[in-house]
């Protein structure tokens, strides 16, 4: 079983549309998250498919012998290797973790170490189709740096994702359960002002005079229309259960993108919630394109009105801009820049962030970064001094 998968996914790989674990993949002809995820939006745990395409088209060979070829690099692509689980069980287990340099190339650096993800689960499929299946990822919620002692929703394990999933006719996907909100591109820099002032974070809010966490996900239903040259999905969303009940955001969103050619995608998106501390309303528009095998280029410019209980409105936007370029198999240099301002005010703050990195996929279910950002804030009248950070990450992905 496990040699026909891979061997499908490899064809799918040279001959359609689907995506791997990030946009970025769209470089390699990838479109649509579905085939090698179980959430059809992105992100979450990989499917068979999505584990034999990183193994024997993403990541690297140096590390393996010249004698093993990319369907038996595929085969090893399973929780336990090359040892077959029943094709209704499919286990996964995830750890990231960063280091992190402040004031890089100053005289006084601060270095952190943070365990940003450490989560498990399991997924159940009626058969090795999936067209109906449960999947739940328990996480470990840490403590933010700098977000003080005495907070509150850190450092406990609790459910970060929990929906049954079904395929109700030929393309139409339905989802029900706690999961990430529809809208933009999934970046998975979760400190990307196109990720964090949307909300798709950990949000620390105050109640009574207590750090509260907030967290990104929510109850909901999704309903999801795939097809060759485009997809749709609405979500209708009610808070996650974990919230305390002022936190909890009710609301609906939706996102669609259409092939406008070759490797190219043009997409929107709109999200509105209520909540007793804050409603938010949202629009974006994003477009991902694949420049050549395994580099492609993202974009988002997005709009961000938030309305909080008892202070004034604000209105604002963000932009962001990447480009991945593939050095070799498993190394890619990837360049960002993004910028975010809270009010459409020339003499108000426009953050800006630039970002130079390798990303690289040295062994399946391996990834390891490393990044130098740098961070200033600019008006019509002043700029910030610059500041640099470096980053180191790893994560394991089993």
């Amino acid at each position: 079983m496990k040699r026909t998968i891979v061997g499908i996914a490899l064809f799918c790989g040279l001959k359609s549309g689907i995506a791997h674990a990030y946009p970025e993949f769209i470089g390699y002809g990838y479109t649509s998250c579905l085939t090698c995820h179980f959430n059809g939006l992105g992100g979450g745990p990989l499917n068979d498919y999505g584990r034999a395409l990183w193994s024997a088209e993403i990541s690297s060979r140096a590390l393996y012998p010249k004698t093993m070829d990319d369907e038996a690099m595929g085969n090893q692509s399973g929780f336990l290797g090359s040892v077959e689980l029943p094709a209704w069980l499919r286990p996964h287990v995830n750890y990231r973790g960063l280091n992190y340099e402040r004031n890089f190339g100053s005289t006084s650096p601060t270095y952190t170490w943070l365990n940003m993800q450490e989560e498990f689960g399991v997924t159940v499929q009626n058969d090795d189709s999936g067209k109906f299946l449960g999947t739940v990822t328990f996480a470990n919620i840490i403590q933010p740096q700098n977000y003080g002692n005495g907070s509150e929703g850190f450092d406990h394990v609790l459910a970060r994702e929990a929906y049954v999933r079904e395929e109700i006719a030929e393309g139409w996907w339905i989802y029900i359960g706690l999961m990430e909100k529809v809208f933009g591109l999934r970046n998975d820099d979760h400190e990307s002002p196109q990720r964090k002032y949307a909300g798709f974070y950990p949000i620390l809010s105050y109640s009574q005079g207590t750090q509260v966490i907030q967290n990104k996900d929510s109850a909901g239903v999704i309903l999801h229309r795939v097809q060759e040259k485009w997809e749709t999905a609405v979500n209708l969303f009610a808070g996650n259960p974990y919230d305390t009940v002022n936190l909890q955001a009710k609301g609906a969103s939706a996102l669609s993108e259409i092939e406008i050619g070759d490797r190219k995608r043009l997409g929107a998106s709109v999200l509105t919630s209520q909540s007793n501390l804050l409603n938010k309303d949202m629009a974006a528009i994003h477009y991902r394109q694949g420049i050549s095998k395994g580099s492609s280029f993202l974009g988002e410019y997005g709009f961000i009105h938030d309305q909080p209980a008892g202070a004034a409105d604000s209105m604002g936007s963000y932009t962001m801009g990447e480009a991945m370029v593939l050095l070799t198999r498993g190394y890619n240099l990837k360049v960002t820049v993004e910028r975010y301002n809270q009010f459409f005010n020339p003499t108000t703050n426009e953050n800006w962030t630039w970002d130079v990195g390798l990303l690289s996929f040295p062994l399946p279910r391996v990834e390891l970064r490393a990044d130098l950002m740098n961070q200033r804030i600019l008006t019509t009248q002043s700029a910030s001094p610059d500041q640099w950070f470096l980053e180191g990450q790893i994560h394991v992905s089993l």
